[in-house]
């Protein structure tokens, strides 16, 4: 008889305790192949064993580099990508993490003919994130929105021999856009993050920007 919803978290939840990341992942597959809408501590958990499988047990075993690492991310992003995105705002940083997550480590392992494929999967899937983003943080100066684009603009940095300027123009116009409503409804916390993160993302499209244009004259 197949294993219950409830009953593939909680060995997920057991197996991840174990640091047995492998096996948590698939039984967090199993879950996500449900055919379910994923909740906040099931969204939860999936981060914390992306974030262990990759950076914890891969790296102990390859120091972080090589194919065993690759095929970690991509077992990952099976799990991720399928998943309905829900418009909660916990929910959501869970699982850009996990993609961010997923995404930047990739970036020092794929081959150069592969990382084309990679950036369209990568914007393919923060297309999704952006839709959600808005509808959560309905204000373009708030913090929590603006982290995804910061997010992006890193990735953007990273993958900046296939990055697309399109893609780099959407986080630099984010950040305008942030920066034109200044403070509004934001506390003072909020608003230091947001400034934070404005000014973060318009340097790293700017060493993007910088990069692509030292990759032409190479």
């Amino acid at each position: 008889m197949p294993e219950t919803r409830e009953e593939l978290f909680e060995k997920a939840k057991k197996l991840n305790d174990s640091e047995k990341y492998d096996e948590a992942m698939e039984a967090l597959k199993e879950l996500t192949a449900l055919d379910i809408e994923v909740n906040n501590a099931e969204m939860e958990l999936i981060n914390w064993v992306v974030s262990s499988k990759i950076t914890r047990h891969v790296m102990l075993k390859t120091a972080g580099f090589g194919d065993e690492k690759k095929e970690a991310c991509y077992k990952a992003l099976e799990v991720l990508e399928p998943i309905k995105i829900c418009k909660d705002p916990e929910w959501l940083e869970n699982y850009e993490t996990a993609l961010y997550e997923c995404f930047s480590k990739l970036n020092s392992c794929v081959r150069d003919e592969e990382r084309d494929n990679v950036w369209c999967r990568l914007k393919e899937a923060y297309l999704e994130v952006f839709k959600a983003a808005r509808r959560v943080w309905k204000e373009k100066n708030m913090p929590g929105r603006l982290a995804i684009y910061v997010s992006l603009s890193k990735l953007s940095k990273f993958y900046l021999d296939v990055a697309d300027v399109e893609t780099m123009h959407i986080c630099e116009e984010a950040a305008k856009e942030a920066k034109f409503i200044g403070r509004g409804v934001l506390d003072d916390e909020q608003y230091r993050d947001a400034s934070e993160y404005m000014n973060e993302i318009k340097k790293n499209i700017s060493d993007a920007e910088h990069g692509k244009e030292q990759l032409k004259d190479a």
